[in-house]
């Protein structure tokens, strides 16, 4: 630094440097500064494109999610079906300033939880949310779909609109793989959210207004319904009506073996929507495109455990019946399979499977077995007096009988029921109760098909409790529970009775009820109760007298269950009195006419 008079000073040249020095640091400073901000916009600008294609996804996902909701629940080909297709009724719009569809409580049917989470909006252009909502329904119940997938691809998004490509697999009842398809999805931004634009070709893209997709039938024949050695089970005009059912619209067993019998194949098609003609019948609208071809094959057939030579035998015996309603049923007591479900008359009623009655004395059966359950023998002394009293209710036997003291084994043959109101009193409080359950009397239905089994409802009091005893109170059967019954005493073991396959589940015996239980049905028909109605063979049953209404007398069906060899068998007349008069003599001439011989109707007999 230069000395001049007044000290060393600074050049102007060093001056100058530092202020350039500060201007270039300032200038840096501006450009990171500019360059932060724009990164941060650009950074913000990304996050929030990205938030917003999560919204798309999100509610894409959703949308799919309900969609497959409502494609497999309540629908023609799904077990909660109730038989009636969901439609645009069903539907609700929900939101009037987005069309958002929110199908509430009130929505009908099965399939209400997928028809209230569909998140898909009516806008310009559009159709409705509802008829969105019907044709998915629609799709579901004429495609017959048992399952869906839905694998949503990337989504593409400008402003308030965006894509979402989906690819479908729709699994549809009795074809051997699915209907596959890709489509796309228009979405909306709302202000309730992003939304699913309500287009029919949302749902498919063939879809379009007038057109619906549909199946075509296969060429193949329709497989039968046959009997246990393999002839058609039509040829009983009685289970036509009451146990095969019908094809259009489906019922009985033509129903339940519907995925078996159908024939395969077919092809998935879109038609235009059907019209009526003048007559005002429903013409089907034309094929516009194929979308897939199955193989065609013929359905299988269904073999059942029914005989048909048993089948006649119990319809030409109730034939003879004294009354004019009755109903049989046998079944083979080696495996619980149902032989024969024969109606007096054959009108589709079905009361051999759905008829429900009080099983009045051949319930003494089940009470049996709870009293040799309960160290009871055959020896067992009962007081049979000619009436007894139980809080404050009166109790008869049948005609004023009384036999004084008798052995356990006499009382059942002889159907007394004082004796037996005594020995119920003399078991532990729920004896009964267990032992109906070893029979099945836990209100199972026991087919496929509409059906009833037995009920033993919980005694009140000790008044039910006796009642209850000689199969009166609350306890209703049916007659194919009171063949199980039977069989069950034959072989050892209840069964759950079944027409094809194997029984869904079996109760044992105890093996010291088995042999007294079986001498106590031998000896109804040698010495008790049936001993005046000649029977074929060795027969062991039990009559039963059912009063099922109030009167003095009161009216009462006619029972009389057993068996004989490996055919157990239950028969039920009602309005029929005794069940030795009327349904005793209608087992006997079954019997016979499985043995092949000529029946006639019987003299009336006495007994109970």
């Amino acid at each position: 630094m230069p000395l001049t008079p007044g000290g060393f000073t600074a050049s102007s040249s060093r001056r100058r440097g530092r202020g350039r020095r500060r201007a270039i640091i300032a200038a840096v400073v501006v450009v990171v500064l500019a360059a932060a901000s724009g990164v941060g916009y650009v950074l913000k600008n990304r996050a929030d494109d990205q938030a917003a294609d999560r919204r798309v996804r999100t509610a894409a996902a959703a949308y799919l999610a309900a969609w497959r909701t409502l494609a497999t629940t309540g629908g023609a080909a799904t077990p909660s079906a109730s038989g009636s297709p969901g439609g645009a009724s069903s539907a609700t719009s929900g939101a009037a300033t987005s069309g958002a569809a929110t199908s509430g409580a009130g929505s009908a049917g099965s399939d209400q939880a997928g028809r209230a989470a569909v998140t898909a909006a009516t806008v310009t252009g559009s159709t409705s949310v509802a008829t969105l909502l019907a044709t998915m329904a629609d799709v579901r119940d004429r495609l017959l779909v048992t399952g869906a997938t839905f694998t949503p691809g990337s989504v593409s998004r400008r402003g308030g609109v965006a894509t979402a490509p989906y690819v479908a697999k729709l699994d549809l009842s009795g074809l051997p793989s699915p209907l596959e398809y890709a489509g796309v999805l228009n979405l909306t931004s709302t202000d309730h959210g992003w939304k699913v634009r309500a287009d029919l070709p949302a749902v498919h893209p063939a879809l379009r207004a007038g057109l619906v997709l549909d199946r075509t039938a296969s060429t193949g024949h329709r497989g039968e319904l046959e009997s246990a050695d393999g002839q058609p089970l039509r040829s009983s005009g009685d289970l036509a009506s009451n146990l095969v059912g019908r094809t259009g619209p489906l019922s009985g067993l033509e129903r339940v073996y519907d995925d078996r019998l159908r024939a395969q194949g077919g092809a998935v098609v879109v038609r235009a929507a059907a019209t009526r003609d003048a007559q005002g019948q429903v013409v089907p609208g034309k094929v516009v495109q194929t979308l897939r071809t199955y193989p065609m094959t013929d359905g299988q057939a269904v073999r059942t455990t029914l005989d048909l030579r048993v089948q006649q035998a119990a319809e030409q015996a109730l034939a003879t019946a004294a009354r004019p309603t009755a109903a049989m049923v046998a079944i083979d007591t080696r495996t619980g399979g149902v032989l024969a479900l024969a109606n007096h008359p054959a009108t589709g009623a079905s009361r051999a499977v759905r008829g429900k009655y009080p099983p009045g004395s051949t319930f003494k059966i089940i009470t049996a077995t709870a009293a040799l359950m309960n160290g009871r023998a055959a020896n067992t002394p009962l007081d049979c007096t000619q009436s007894v009293s139980v809080d404050g209710r009166t109790f008869q036997n049948a005609e004023a009988e009384q036999f004084g003291t008798i052995p356990l084994r006499t009382a059942f043959a002889k159907s007394c029921n004082t004796a037996f109101i005594r020995l119920e009193e003399s078991l532990p409080a729920n004896a009964l109760a267990k032992a109906a359950a070893l029979y099945g009397f836990d209100g199972t239905s026991p087919l496929d098909i509409a059906s009833f089994g037995g009920t033993f409802p919980t005694p009140r009091d000790g008044a039910e409790s006796a009642s209850a005893s000689i199969g009166q109170a609350r306890i209703e059967a049916s007659p194919l529970q009171m063949a199980s019954v039977a069989a069950a005493v034959a072989s050892g073991t209840w069964r759950q009775p079944f027409v094809a396959g194997q029984p869904a589940r079996s109760n044992a015996i105890p093996t010291n009820v088995l042999g007294p239980l079986r001498d106590f049905m031998r000896a109804v028909v040698t010495e008790g109760t049936a001993a005046a109605v000649p029977m074929p063979g060795e027969v062991f049953g039990k009559t039963g007298t059912a009063e099922y209404a109030d009167g003095d007398p009161p009216p009462t069906h006619a029972w009389f269950v057993g068996y004989r060899g490996d055919v157990a068998f239950a028969v039920v007349v009602e309005d029929g009195g005794f069940g030795a008069e009327t349904a005793a003599p209608i087992a006997a001439r079954f019997l016979t006419a499985l043995d092949g011989g000529q029946i006639a109707p019987n003299p009336a007999v006495g007994g109970r």
